[in-house]
């Protein structure tokens, strides 16, 4: 049929075919002519059914879809052409997959394994011989921002999960309580914290807020120094090597609570020099003590978690 579409509707359906030995369930593409409400056939209908059902059926026996493999590669910048050559296939090999070739299994580790820098420069230094000497340095100087941006996710959490926890702006005061106390609590060794880790929780909480919210969790500004952020109103107010507070509980917001129970958690462990040379190397101190704006906060929190 000629495809004049000006009295069809496309709609979709749920349909199960067999597909190399698996009964595979995917989204239908058809058309309804609207004067008749009878089902017609076009070319281009039964093509995109093509590509659905082999996506289907990849997710299904757990491989990587075409997309999958399309956002590894668009994470390191990479043409089609040097992705396969960094992977040690052949030169339009990526290009197939991505245009729905279905993968080996061997093929498939290759590249699920390549998702990870720290996997995948071992993979361009093998096959470096493929590119210019200039486009080889400049991706694995490339990898190796985003491998050293991965040390800074030390807090691991489902993002589509902890932002139903809304947030709302809070006291500083409350939150030094709540991490004080908290954090004293949780030792088993029982150590204190200490201004330079209280510091730099505050710093922490005030970025992975700014990137999971799009809002900060207090008001006071963070400045650089030669041992990492502070927040500046509290200087001088903490002082001394160890925190003492004056309220014995506080009560938070849910979605703060549950953000810094995390962070302490995860970055508890740490001592104060592990965490002052984590933050120096997102803020480089430049000699002078200068504010930290929320934009550059959250910028830089996304970077660190989406990898950009």
């Amino acid at each position: 049929m000629t495809e004049n579409r000006n009295h069809y509707m496309l709609k979709k359906r749920k349909s199960i075919k067999t597909f190399r030995g698996e009964e595979v369930e995917y989204n239908e593409s058809y058309y309804i002519n609207t004067d008749t409400n009878e089902e017609v056939y076009f070319r281009s209908a039964e093509r995109e059914n093509s590509k659905e059902l082999v996506e289907a059926y990849k997710k299904k026996v757990n491989l990587l879809t075409s997309k999958d493999i399309k956002d590894i590669r668009k994470k390191y910048k990479l043409t089609q052409r040097e992705y396969s050559f960094a992977l040690g296939l052949g030169e339009i090999t990526v290009h197939r997959f991505e245009k729905g070739s279905i993968q080996s299994d061997a093929d498939n580790q290759l590249m699920m394994l390549s998702s990870n820098p720290e996997h995948f420069i071992n993979m361009l230094d093998d096959n470096k011989e493929r590119f210019t000497k200039e486009r080889y340095v400049k991706i694995r100087k490339e990898l190796l921002e985003k491998i050293a941006l991965k040390e800074h996710q030390v807090v691991q959490f489902d993002f589509e999960e902890i932002r139903k926890n809304k947030i709302v702006m809070t006291d500083i005061e409350d939150l030094v309580v709540y991490i004080v106390t908290n954090y004293n609590e949780s030792t088993i060794d029982g150590t204190t914290i200490n201004k330079y880790k209280l510091h730099k929780v505050l710093y922490f909480l005030q970025g992975l807020t700014l990137y999971i919210y799009k809002r900060p969790a207090f008001n006071e500004d963070i400045y650089t120094s030669k041992i990492g952020p502070y927040v500046k109103r509290l200087k001088t107010k903490y002082g001394g090597n160890e925190v003492n507070v004056e309220k014995e509980k506080v009560y938070l917001n849910l979605g703060i609570h549950k953000l810094l129970d995390l962070i302490i958690e995860a970055y508890g462990k740490y001592d104060s020099s592990y965490l002052c040379k984590l933050s120096l190397e997102e803020f480089e101190f430049n000699g002078r003590e200068e504010k930290i704006t929320n934009d550059q906060l959250k910028n830089y929190f996304t970077k660190v978690y989406e990898q950009q």
